[in-house]
């Protein structure tokens, strides 16, 4: 499969280009999509070669008799269409704020991790007594959330201890312990199991999240199944929803807060781990947030937690 990380000069495309390519994406005619998009077949023919220029890839056969999408154009289409709800809606974002003269709070989530009751109860109690604030709730993977956070997308950020070693010039509030569990598939041929022991995982494939500081949660497993006289089969996935298809579709393992559990129920189960290895669930923002929403939202903080500057 073809990565579109490799490929050469990457640029912001613009989102009218992005528009072009999926209509021709989804008609797989230049002319039909020119049509329905009000715009002549030659101008769209020059936005897709420019946008294949950017790539470095081509993203159409056009040496057979249809129309046809190549690997790498198969993908950018995926990501496009996946992304376009979310370009959306950050649209509606702007324009209500532009009629409204309320403040407004952004509160940003791991994708595919169960906040719990504690959170919940912060966030419901925060929405629903701060009437002159309008809150928005987002979700996404490790590396965009603290991003978002850092260049004031978002405000606070409900994110895994594990993740922010690295993170400065933020405060932290722990919210709740976790622990880190088996995940495998409700059909694998060891979820019948009452325990798991290091020798089972012998031929089996681990999926981890392909985050530079994320393999933390469970190289030490590697390294036990190592001093059993075994090397693991793994593979880095990009997002916690990729992974959890893995585990569903493809008899992957993984190691991870069994929250996730909650996403698929009844198609996933989780084991505790012999080596246990806890985190926490924590709350962040950064510590040069003058927002005045901040202010009201901290009070709904768990009382027997102090706020931790990371420096």
């Amino acid at each position: 499969m073809v990565k579109l990380s490799e490929a050469k000069d990457v640029e912001t495309m613009n989102f009218t280009r992005i528009e072009y390519f999926l209509a021709a994406a989804k008609y797989l005619n230049f002319t039909k999509a020119a049509n329905v998009l009000y715009i002549s077949q030659p101008s769209l023919s020059k936005q897709i070669a420019l946008l294949e220029d950017e790539l470095g890839l081509p993203l159409f056969d056009r040496s057979a008799r249809a129309l046809q999408l190549t690997s790498a154009g198969k993908q950018l289409c995926h990501e496009y269409t996946r992304l376009m709800p979310e370009i959306d809606a950050i649209s509606e974002k702007v324009k209500r704020m532009k009629t409204s003269q309320r403040d407004t709070f952004f509160i940003g989530c791991v994708e595919s991790i169960y906040l719990g009751k504690a959170a919940a109860k912060m966030v419901s109690g925060f929405s629903s007594h701060a009437g002159d604030v309008d809150t928005f709730i987002e979700r996404h993977g490790f590396e965009t959330l603290h991003s978002k956070l850092m260049d004031g997308s978002i405000d606070v950020a409900f994110t895994l201890s594990t993740q922010i070693e690295k993170m400065k010039d933020i405060v932290c509030v722990d919210i709740e312990r976790r622990s880190r569990c088996i995940i495998m598939s409700s059909d694998h041929k060891l979820a019948n199991k009452d325990e798991i022991e290091i020798e089972d995982l012998r031929d089996q494939t681990f999926v981890i999240l392909g985050k530079p500081d994320f393999t933390n949660l469970c190289d030490d497993i590697i390294a036990a199944c190592e001093s059993a006289g075994f090397t693991p089969k793994t593979f880095f996935a990009p997002n916690v929803d990729t992974i959890l298809d893995y585990i569903e579709l493809t008899g992957c393992i993984a190691f991870f807060d069994k929250s996730i559990v909650e996403n698929r129920l009844g198609r996933l189960k989780h084991y505790p781990t012999k080596m246990e290895k806890r985190f926490n669930l924590v709350c962040i923002w950064k510590n040069s947030n003058r927002n005045p929403a901040l202010h009201k939202f901290i009070q709904y903080l768990p009382s027997s937690q102090s706020p931790v500057e990371k420096k």
